[in-house]
């Protein structure tokens, strides 16, 4: 039987993050907006959303992974 993959890896690059994967951090960095209100808030949106955008998943100890689940951790501050 025949395996069909949806993702073409090349040898020695990063594999491509799946589609919630994805999501997640770009929900982080909307909720970073209303979280962190200010210049530190959208610092974070915008890394957040620049690593998704980039769209490969690289170490979960990684700095970006990191901050998207300390952001989602915090209480919003402002309304959505």
């Amino acid at each position: 039987m025949y395996s069909h993959s949806t993702q073409t890896v090349l040898p020695g690059a990063l594999p491509r993050m799946d589609l919630h994967e994805t999501a997640r951090l770009r929900a982080a960095a909307e909720h970073a907006r209303r979280a962190l209100p200010g210049p530190l808030g959208e610092l974070a949106a915008r890394e957040l959303a620049a690593y998704a955008d980039l769209g490969y998943r690289g170490n979960p100890d990684a700095l970006v992974p990191q901050l998207a689940r300390q952001v989602l951790a915090l209480p919003a501050v402002s309304p959505p």
